[in-house]
């Protein structure tokens, strides 16, 4: 099996994750709206760019750290598949990049 048809057997089910996601998240949003309440909890435009930029910068510097490791495991172990390792470690420090995200949020929500 050669790295594009590993690439596109995990690239189409992420890709139907996430527009699944959106399309519910956004059904909720309308029916929120509809029933008179609103969605964003009382939060203004100033906070929810806030929000996004860190959001968007703990992502971008843990997606830099995860494919910093890869890098560093590829050219440190000569056994490993560079497209899996690169793959893993971009997966795995993402994710932790979200839960730092989430738990800033939460320490911030909290003041």
């Amino acid at each position: 099996m050669g790295p594009l048809t590993l690439l596109l057997i995990i690239a189409f089910p992420v890709c139907g994750l996430i527009g699944y996601y959106m399309q519910t998240k956004n059904h909720e949003r309308i029916k929120l709206i509809e029933k008179g309440l609103n969605p964003d909890e009382g939060l203004n435009i100033s906070d929810y760019r806030k929000q996004t930029n860190l959001k968007n910068g703990v992502l971008l510097v843990s997606l830099a750290i995860g494919l910093f490791v890869g890098h560093l495991l590829v050219i440190s172990y000569d056994e490993l598949d560079s497209f899996i390792t690169y793959l893993s470690m971009l997966l795995l420090f993402g994710g932790i990049g979200f839960l730092i995200n989430f738990f800033i949020l939460g320490n911030w929500n909290a003041k």
